[in-house]
């Protein structure tokens, strides 16, 4: 399923890619030239209508069952699910607070680093978003996704160096989700 979001993003297309639950860190990722975000591997409240692309409903209730714990182990995969959510609706304020949040839990994964990263590079900070990568990296896990943003986050970075590359209106964030 596409969605196309209206959004002011880098003059480079960033495309974002959900990686479902389903498919885990085992998943062969080769987007091309997708900026690929995950949802939490633990199987939360939220996710699967995140996942499928109703993104209010699965908002609504991530918050709701993040208001109702105060588990870290529970409220980092919510923390994460927002997050990409967010990005996913161009809600950049709300996708920076739960981003943040997610890597700020004290349990910060390789998924947290790596939206984060995603957050960043939209927002056209290509060296905060090369940090995240890299932290996402010294991880272990979820390699292959971490490794195809990693490689394009390169590239623009120094394409924008050479080129000067500026935001664009009317510029559009793809999130295409698939279980």
């Amino acid at each position: 399923m596409k969605t196309a979001i209206k959004s002011y993003t880098p003059a480079v297309l960033a495309m974002l890619m959900f990686i479902p639950v389903s498919q885990a860190s085992a998943t062969d990722v080769t987007a091309g030239s997708q900026l690929i975000v995950k949802t939490s591997v633990a199987e939360v409240i939220g996710v699967r209508e995140i996942e499928s692309g109703k993104l209010e409903q699965g908002i609504r209730k991530s918050k709701a069952a993040l208001a109702k714990t105060s588990n870290v182990s529970l409220r980092k995969p919510l923390l994460d699910n927002l997050c990409v959510a967010h990005l996913a609706i161009n809600d950049m304020e709300q996708a920076n607070q739960y981003c943040q949040a997610a890597v700020n839990t004290g349990k910060a994964s390789a998924i947290s680093y790596n939206n984060r990263a995603v957050m960043h590079y939209v927002l056209g900070n290509f060296e905060a978003s090369l940090e995240d990568l890299d932290a996402a990296s010294s991880q272990r896990r979820f390699q292959n996704l971490v490794a195809a943003n990693l490689k394009i986050v390169k590239q623009q970075n120094i394409q924008g160096k050479e080129y000067g590359l500026v935001s664009e209106e009317g510029s559009s964030l793809i999130a295409i989700t698939d279980r």
